[in-house]
């Protein structure tokens, strides 16, 4: 009887396995069958676009893992097929997509979804944003968990933001930039050790503990106590979990930290217990990130609508570094509830709402122009501050507001001017002897917009000359919603320092074939 039930087990072993295989088998024909349908045309016979054949691929394993991550890449960020070439439908693109996703990690390699960040286009296929007849039947987003922006965090923690930006990408609470690795980590509980540190921080006179300045003389009161008082421990910690979360914790989190407090105050003393305690809530995740994680049942269309409570986190941290920009009996339980809210917020003054020009602060990202010289940051960072009006004064104004900011001949020119350095006049083209009248200065002919301001170019110039490819890149992804792919590892991207020759005469060598395959969307568009 055991040998049959052996054999069984080992019958239904090989049964899932052939299954697996066939279906595996299956998978591997349908995804090759659309390269042979949308690829091959181009990429076969002697002279293969790219140096590129796919002629008699059938299966994985006959290309090296990196074209096959090299070619999700190009399909995921629109590349290929190429505009004029036959399109697959979105089920087909999707199906390539997501088998050479898995064949990658089944091989060891990691996949990175480059659509997801913020520098890589948009998102929205333009076909179906401007002539779609009709709104998506239930739209929803994914969960998610953003990064607190560094002003923020610091609101709440003071301490540094752990997650630290990728570098090029300036939208400072993205999701999808950001993990916690083994340092960010550290950082977290350092800052909640060093804050928890200042609440309980008390100096000794007379034989007694008088609270430090700054410290919460209730949490002091306590680390006086020679026998702790349980109930007062767990007010403390339900107080520390509301400064640090904007809620109470939840009965089980609750005797979760009681339980640590008891151990550890077993283990070294009441002191360390009462430190360990109070840190819990700042290492908790919302600590850290915004959630969108939704509450509830699913609907008919298997989406969780956001609980109210991240619906007033998402507002607030959309038109403020302030999480309790809403209160929390605002009403936020439908979708004309939300809007009046929204609406409400957006009346107020922009000072209440500083994320509003935060906003065209890191989209053109201008700010990094204070950046870009090792001297001269004075006037450079008065040439920001001239752009920070400009943007104010036609935000406030709430007309055409981005067509306004693309296109606009007036510009904010410091009141400081004549008086600052030479360096401001000249790059406004002002007269030494210009005279200010008025708050703007119109002109027509020098000046149209954010990309003609001082400040917006230098900031995406090099330190000794223009650079028209970064300021292309900018226009192509962030104004164009286009994407650019990275510059290929065996490429020297370095332009010829011929001191000779113009700016332009200098590009030249982009227009080989290989480069021009990018440059071409970039070039053009950043030259002056």
């Amino acid at each position: 009887m055991r040998n049959m039930h052996k054999s069984l087990l080992l019958s239904f072993a090989m049964l899932h396995l052939v299954a697996t295989t066939l279906a595996a088998a299956r998978d591997d024909a349908r995804a090759t069958s659309l390269l042979g349908k949308y690829c091959v045309d181009c990429h076969n016979g002697d002279s293969p676009e790219g140096d590129l054949s796919l002629s008699g691929i059938n299966a994985f394993a006959d290309l090296d893992t990196r074209v096959w991550a090299n070619m999700l890449e190009k399909i995921q960020l629109g590349e290929m097929p190429p505009e004029e070439a036959k399109q697959p439908s979105s089920a087909d693109k999707q199906l390539a997509m997501e088998w050479i996703a898995a064949e990658l990690r089944r091989n060891g390699v990691v996949v990175e979804d480059k659509s997801r960040l913020p520098n890589y286009g948009n998102l929205v296929d333009h076909e179906a944003l401007f002539h779609q007849p009709d709104p998506h039947p239930a739209p929803a987003t994914p969960v998610r968990l953003w990064r607190i922006r560094p002003e923020a965090y610091r609101k709440h923690l003071d301490g540094p933001q752990p997650l630290s930006m990728i570098p090029g990408h300036q939208i400072s609470d993205f999701s999808a930039l950001h993990v916690v690795d083994e340092s960010a980590a550290e950082i977290v509980l350092r800052n909640a050790s060093a804050l928890v540190t200042r609440q309980i921080a008390f100096t000794q006179s007379d034989g007694k503990l008088v609270p430090a300045n700054g410290a919460d003389k209730n949490l002091v009161a306590l680390m006086r106590a020679e026998e702790p008082d349980e109930a007062a421990i767990a007010d403390a910690i339900t107080s520390q979990f509301e400064r640090a979360l904007d809620r109470k914790p939840t009965d089980a989190e609750l005797e979760r930290t009681m339980a640590l407090w008891r151990d550890v105050t077993d283990e070294v003393g009441p002191t360390h217990g009462l430190r360990v305690a109070l840190t819990v809530p700042f290492l908790k995740p919302e600590a850290v990130y915004r959630l969108e994680l939704g509450s509830g049942s699913l609907d008919e269309h298997g989406r969780r609508r956001l609980s109210p409570r991240e619906i007033a986190q998402a507002i607030s941290y959309a038109l403020s570094n302030n999480r309790s920009l809403l209160s929390e009996n605002t009403p936020l339980a439908t979708r004309d509830e939300v809007a009046a809210a929204v609406q409400r917020l957006l009346e107020r003054p922009l000072d209440q709402t500083p994320r509003m020009l935060g906003f065209f602060d890191e989209y053109f990202d201008y700010q990094k122009a204070k950046g870009v010289f090792k001297e001269g940051q004075s006037w450079a960072s008065q040439l920001v501050r001239d752009t920070e009006v400009l943007i104010r004064h036609i935000v406030e104004e709430d007309k055409d507001v981005l067509k306004r900011l693309l296109t606009t001949d007036s510009v904010h020119v410091s009141r400081a001017y004549p008086f600052a350095s030479n360096n401001i006049a000249q790059a406004y083209g002002l007269a030494p002897d210009f005279k200010r009248v008025g708050e703007m200065v119109r002109m027509p002919g020098l000046r149209a917009g954010m990309l003609t301001q001082p400040s917006w170019l230098i900031a995406h110039s090099g330190n000794f000359d223009n650079d028209p490819v970064r300021r292309g890149k900018w226009i192509r992804e962030r104004l164009l919603g286009g994407t650019i792919p990275d510059v290929p590892i065996s490429v020297d991207a370095v332009v010829p320092d011929h001191p000779e020759k113009t700016l332009r005469e200098r590009f030249a060598v982009t227009r080989d074939a290989y480069c021009w395959k990018c440059h071409q969307k970039m070039d053009l568009l950043g030259l002056p």
